[in-house]
């Protein structure tokens, strides 16, 4: 009787049909088991990726995205690091560059060519299941490549849908217009000009280019920018530093001409000296985010070179974010936690304490973007006129009571942007080492509105919101020296 139990169950299970098994397949076993394995097998062996270079994107309404969310990214991640550790498969050299050192002559200018996109594009359904479509997008004659696609639907898990409702920049993109970059990644600005510009100089046909750097261009703020650009460029053996400004044929320069608002296009140009009609003028470029009061930028309406829009900007939908400089940069202060408090009246009402450790003598400045209720600052209690802030030496640990919430660790999750309208409640914690920083600093949060009890307060949203963020990250890139801030957003406030 056993034995013709188990052949009636084999049978069974036999007759499932595999629509309904990969149906209630999870996500992650999906990922690792089926699609990860087809896509190194198409990648190696489908013709039209035959020695061809490829990028991975999120994909929203069948365009590639630099806003998107940590589930998405995570994705698409997984899917690149395979791809990376697959022989065969070249990736495009913006994605291949992170970790990368590269040594004097190194080649990688044949991954600029992409050719291909390999588009991960997570969706919602009807029945509230989700859906993941993978597709490669063929970038010439901008159409679906075909007989290349794989497609999971089902449901999500806890940690999958918290990472749903995470917004993330897709640091692919670092360097164009919706993705700038901040005066606290001028080595990652320098890396990247340096590569375009060498790669425009391999194709050159001409004598070498002998530099020297024009000193006085540039600003404040991106000062020893054109040092790092140079000594990337001599480096790669892409051109020779002229060691006396006599000896050299060409001089290379940098300047940030303003777009709008604190956005900037920074060029690099390389010009010949006179009498080297014959070498050809030579320029790369980068968006930059830099404070408004910089005494050195020119100022146009659109820069003298404004490069024709291309796949990677055409398409694009601006970020529900802003970025502002320094998150970690200086590490004035450690990341945040939600702890208990260690007795009773270490709070005013029920609450829980946000905490973090100094690495230096500090003020911090505390704010909640409420979901859905705005932006605000805390004066944990102290309900005074002005910003309250408070002062932390070095080693010491910062408690501040915070509305009651998890202290699970697994609830919240450190962010490195400002969000618009977050989805969950996002703390933030903003250090300054300066008195007279501090002053500014607590002169800019005044425009905030105060919240000093357990109960919600309408906070900064919409355009003001976008207005005021506008503002401290220019202050932010002023003060970078001075300042530091971390973020956390907790998932189930209560």
């Amino acid at each position: 009787m056993k034995r013709l139990l188990v052949v009636t169950l084999l049978l069974v299970a036999q007759a499932i049909p595999a629509t309904a098994q990969s149906r209630e397949k999870g996500l992650d076993q999906w990922l690792d088991r089926s699609l990860i394995p087809y896509v190194q097998q198409q990648l190696t062996t489908h013709p039209r990726f035959r020695d061809e270079t490829v990028m991975f994107v999120v994909l929203r309404d069948n365009a590639p995205t630099p806003s998107s969310n940590a589930l998405a990214l995570t994705l698409r991640d997984r899917i690149l690091e395979a791809a990376v550790d697959t022989n065969g498969v070249s990736i495009g050299w913006q994605q291949g560059r992170s970790g990368n050192v590269v040594e004097p002559g190194t080649k990688d200018c044949v991954n600029d060519d992409v050719h291909y996109y390999v588009g991960v594009e997570l969706t919602q359904e009807l029945d509230g299941s989700y859906a993941v479509n993978v597709r490669a997008l063929d970038l010439e004659d901008r159409t679906w490549v075909t007989g290349f696609g794989k497609r999971w639907q089902g449901r999500l898990n806890t940690s999958q849908r918290q990472a749903l409702r995470l917004q993330r920049i897709d640091e692919t993109f670092l360097g164009a217009r919706d993705v700038p970059f901040t005066v606290a990644q001028t080595d990652l600005l320098a890396s990247q000009l340096a590569h375009q510009l060498a790669c425009t100089l391999q194709q050159q046909l001409e004598e070498d280019y002998i530099v020297s750097a024009d000193g006085a261009s540039g600003t404040t703020e991106l000062a020893g920018t054109l040092e790092l650009i140079s000594n990337n460029l001599a480096s790669r053996q892409a051109l020779k530093l002229a060691s006396e400004p006599g000896d050299a044929n060409a001089v290379l320069s940098g300047k940030a001409h303003r777009i709008d608002g604190n956005l900037h296009q920074y060029w690099l140009t390389v010009t010949p000296q006179p009498g080297t009609e014959h070498l050809a003028s030579l320029s790369a470029s980068a968006y930059i985010v830099l404070p408004d009061s910089a005494p050195s930028i020119a100022v146009t309406k659109s820069p003298a070179r404004e490069p024709a829009p291309t796949v990677e900007t055409a398409n694009y939908r601006p970020p529900a974010s802003v970025s502002v400089p320094n998150a970690g940069g200086d590490g004035l202060i450690g990341s945040l936690r939600i702890t208990s408090p260690a007795s009773v009246g270490e709070c005013e009402w029920p609450c829980s304490m946000l905490r973090t450790n100094a690495n230096t003598d500090a003020i911090v400045f505390i704010l909640e973007h409420q979901a859905n209720h705005g932006l605000v600052r805390l004066s944990g209690g102290e309900c005074r006129q002005r910003t309250v802030a408070r002062i932390v030496r070095n080693g010491e640990s910062l408690n501040f009571p915070i509305s009651k919430t998890t202290t699970d660790s697994r609830n919240w999750t450190a962010i490195h942007d400002w969000q618009l309208n977050p989805p969950v409640d996002t703390y933030y914690a903003v250090a300054v080492t300066d008195a007279d920083v501090a002053r500014s600093m607590a002169n800019l949060i005044d425009a905030l509105p105060l919240r000093c009890t357990n109960s919600l307060r309408p906070g900064k949203r919409g355009d003001e919101l976008r207005d005021w963020l506008a503002e401290f990250a220019t202050f932010a890139a002023q003060s970078a020296t001075h300042l530091d801030w971390r973020a956390i957003q907790v998932r189930d406030v209560t």
